[in-house]
């Protein structure tokens, strides 16, 4: 069993199969012995049992439920934590001279990466790991963000990498998606500042090349094709929803004509040019994830592909027609959206 992800889907996999063998119809078509159920549920309860005890997974519906109140309750007294760090330091920070303040800053990282790691080593599930990573994250912001203003350096791009990759080496050592999640946005903002200063502009400017965030969602998103998350199968998902994000939401920004492009064409026609490649890449999305199940990709290209499309009938016809014939067209066209869906769901 290579991790307590696996695990609990085994788990599930028993769960849902002595659900359906207790279900009167399929009792019907299939009719176990007495000498057969007693060794089936022998089988169930000694393989859930040893789940349980080596992996700690959840091996009922109640405790499952309040596995997913544990994530958000440890999520959230994390970010609590880390404001209440940030807090603390700028209450008590003029009051410390400036030795004390480098030591304080540098240690306060390094004592939390100790105590990830110690409960790390002393709980399965990871939900304390998981929390003290998220404030060993946000000490070691802080920590880049106070020093450079001790030593008076210039704010640069370069801080977003260091805090990416130490978010990234936090969520591959303790399989945290949250972290994992920052640590991509953190990068895709160091790669979209560093490629926007290499072509002459200033770093903050990057929000005016959305290209870049447009080459770079997709970078994100083809990363599990690269790299095998076996140990961490969930970091799939999180890698195709983020690059699928950064992706589209700069598509969005440039269909509408609003940012500057790195083509060499009238606005009209860059708009025209973003606006079907959009379309275009929502119906691809939505079509792969229905080929390879991929739920949430097929989803959220659907969102997406809904949203570009009604943006632009909004631009072609809303000045040049009534209101409700635009609402009905609108109409129609969701109707034939659910229509297409349905069948691919049923060819898939």
């Amino acid at each position: 069993m290579a991790d307590r992800a696996e695990a609990q889907r085994k788990a599930d996999r028993i769960r849902g199969l002595r659900e359906e063998l207790s279900a009167p119809d399929i009792a019907e078509v299939l009719q176990l012995t007495d000498i057969q159920r007693e060794r089936f549920d022998c089988w169930a309860n000694t393989s859930l049992h040893s789940l349980e005890q080596q992996f700690d997974v959840d091996i009922s519906a109640v405790q499952g439920s309040m596995s997913w109140g544990m994530r958000i309750a440890s999520a959230l007294c994390g970010v609590a934590f880390s404001a209440s760090l940030v807090l603390f330091f700028q209450h008590y920070w003029g009051n410390l001279d400036i030795l004390p303040q480098v030591l304080f800053v540098s240690a306060a990282p390094l004592a939390l990466l100790f105590a990830t790691e110690f409960a790390a080593k002393r709980e399965r599930t990871l939900y304390f790991a998981g929390l003290l990573s998220l404030i060993a994250l946000a000490a070691f912001v802080l920590n880049l963000s106070v020093l450079g203003q001790i030593f008076n350096i210039a704010p640069s791009e370069r801080a977003f990498l260091a805090w990416g990759l130490f978010a990234l080496i936090l969520a591959y050592r303790y399989r945290q998606r949250i972290q994992l999640t920052i640590a991509i946005i953190l990068l895709l903002t160091w790669a979209c500042s560093a490629l926007t200063a290499a072509m002459g502009h200033h770093w903050l400017d990057l929000g005016n090349r959305p290209e870049n965030a447009c080459l770079l969602g997709v970078a994100v998103w083809s990363v599990p094709f690269a790299i095998r998350h076996r140990q961490n199968p969930s970091f799939d998902m999180v890698y195709r929803v983020l690059g699928m994000l950064a992706f589209f939401i700069a598509i969005t920004g440039l269909s509408e004509g609003e940012m500057v492009s790195y083509l060499p064409f009238d606005t009209n026609v860059t708009q025209a040019i973003y606006e079907i490649l959009g379309i275009a890449a929502a119906a691809a999305s939505i079509w792969q994830g229905v080929r390879r199940q991929w739920a949430t990709q097929a989803n959220l290209g659907a969102a997406f592909f809904c949203f570009l499309l009604v943006s632009r009938f909004y631009h072609w016809w809303w000045a040049s027609m009534p209101a409700w014939l635009f609402f009905a067209i609108m109409g129609l066209f969701g109707a034939g959206v659910v229509v297409a869906l349905k069948y691919m769901r049923r060819q898939a």
